[in-house]
């Protein structure tokens, strides 16, 4: 299916003008799609350096980014709150689905600020998990899948409200926003649903949290299950609420 969660991401930037030359720092970059996404925009004469706590996400996305042969991208082992003073200053600095797993998202966005330039800015993307509420009855299996997903987030201590707080938290940071957007990300017959796959990569977090058992959640045959259910009910899905936002350094509103 298409990835819309990067569709969405992708305008925010071009929105933005992220254009070639420019540095930026990925935060929390998982598995490499939003580094590849900036690496592209930016190009040769620009560079991408993403970090991560996780060694088995950072090879994932080393991998990635071989396969698509980009040689200006790094990745780092990394913690947001301890980030290496020498990585200097970035034109840009972005992350997706990183700020629900913070204790105080303001302030680790606060640590991020003295590696952002004086003219630069932030973008990042966020999910709120609002969107379990608008479950359709004709759709029983992807509310439960959604909510499997949605459970073992919370007993993570993951943040499910993060995307409707992004304004405030990036405000109480002291920053400047410039956009500020919200979407329902839709599944249909013809866009498929990314549940399966979601659910597949999340299923052994899935038992350890006990938010579903293996029996129930079959994770061979979901996706196909998913696609017939969205068949037959023959209406749209909203799998999640993405918030994006762009900020930058000082106070007041800018200029639109």
């Amino acid at each position: 299916m298409k990835n819309l969660r990067n569709e969405f991401f992708h305008r925010l930037l071009i929105d933005r003008g992220v254009k070639k030359g420019l540095r930026v720092l990925d935060v929390g970059c998982g598995l490499g799609d939003i580094s590849i996404m900036a690496a592209e925009l930016v190009g040769e004469a620009g560079e991408v350096v993403g970090f991560d706590i996780s060694p088995e996400a950072l090879a994932a996305a080393k991998k990635a980014v071989e396969e698509k042969c980009l040689s200006k991208v790094t990745f780092i082992q990394a913690d947001i709150m301890e980030l290496p003073k020498n990585l200097g200053v970035f034109d840009l600095i972005v992350g997706r689905r990183v700020l629900m797993y913070q204790n105080n998202a303001a302030q680790s966005i606060g640590h991020l600020l003295p590696f952002l330039s004086e003219n630069g800015k932030m973008i990042f993307q966020e999910s709120d998990g609002i969107a379990a509420s608008f479950s359709s009855p004709m759709l029983p299996l992807h509310a439960k899948a959604l909510n499997w997903i949605w459970s073992v987030v919370t007993k993570e201590g993951g943040n499910t409200h993060i995307g409707r707080q992004l304004y405030q938290e990036m405000k109480n940071a002291g920053l400047r926003i410039s956009i500020l957007r919200a979407e329902a990300i839709l599944h249909t017959c013809e866009s498929g649903s990314d549940l399966g796959w979601v659910a597949k990569m999340m299923a052994p977090r899935m038992f350890k949290h006990k938010v579903v058992r293996a029996e129930e959640l079959e994770v061979e045959t979901l996706e196909l299950r998913l696609q017939e259910e969205l068949q037959k009910s023959n209406i749209p899905f909203i799998r999640d609420m993405a918030f994006g936002i762009c900020a930058e350094a000082g106070n007041g509103q800018d200029k639109q």
